[in-house]
């Protein structure tokens, strides 16, 4: 009697081990890279982590880097979102088209409990390259009589529509291509979040950078049924267990 409960027990224990030690698991790799640029003159790096469009007026090309989080392995420890990576928008005064939107496919790599696992997926960008068109003061002009710079009358301010404007990014979508794998006795899901901080766009002032970090979740989403020895295990058990209650009460 003794020994089938503690079969019953240990058999119990085994069922539930793989819940309780879904995690740690390591992020061992990420690459990124952008593709299926829309719009845009003189784009160039489609395909790499590295993407730039327009022509330059002396200061470069507008563009877009994705750097993967670092160092690796990075443990996860649970179901909390983590740095993937980061996108840098590089904001500068070109020519020509500016692009409308673009892709980022992301490939993660995984292990843990022995075992490796892979997941990808994509975020896709929409991109406002504003034309730099503000009200800029460029001067001063006096209405009255201007004698040796005194002016007879008033100043008046000389504006320009040229005044720089920050560009816009922000997330249309994000979908998974790969996202289910096995570690061990468990099953992971990927899940592509965002923006850190549950930012939905942010901006870019002309001749700046803006780095922002990009956020996924893992989540164990099941666990595979117990092995049919397992399970028979547990059904004969509790059977017996059944039979020697009836016995003791005749």
């Amino acid at each position: 009697m003794k020994m089938l409960a503690k079969a019953l027990v240990a058999t119990a224990t085994a069922l539930t081990a793989s819940v309780a030690f879904a995690f740690p698991v390591n992020l061992t790799s990420v690459s990124g890279s952008f593709e299926n640029a829309v719009g845009g003159s003189n784009v160039n790096g489609e395909g790499t982590s590295q993407i730039r469009w327009g022509y330059s007026s002396g200061y470069g090309q507008s563009g877009y880097n994705f750097n993967g989080t670092a160092p690796l392995p990075q443990t996860i420890l649970d179901n909390d979102a983590f740095v993937l990576g980061s996108l840098t928008h590089i904001n500068k005064p070109v020519t020509g088209d500016g692009i409308t939107g673009v892709d980022l496919a992301v490939n993660l790599g995984f292990d843990g409990f022995g075992d490796n696992g892979s997941s990808s997926g994509t975020f896709v960008f929409a991109h406002n390259e504003t034309p730099n068109t503000a009200p800029e003061v460029i001067g001063q002009q006096c209405w009255g009589l201007n004698l040796g710079g005194f002016c007879w009358g008033f100043w008046r301010d000389i504006i320009t529509q040229t005044g720089d404007v920050d560009d816009q990014v922000w997330i249309l979508d994000q979908h998974l291509s790969s996202s289910e794998f096995q570690l061990g006795n468990n099953l992971y899901s990927l899940d592509l979040i965002g923006f850190a901080g549950e930012v939905e766009t942010f901006f870019t002032a002309e001749n700046a950078d803006t780095s922002i970090d990009l956020m996924a979740r893992l989540n164990v989403t099941e666990l595979p049924v117990p092995e049919p020895g397992t399970m028979a295990l547990l059904g004969l058990g509790l059977l017996g267990l059944g039979a020697a209650r009836k016995r003791a009460r005749q």
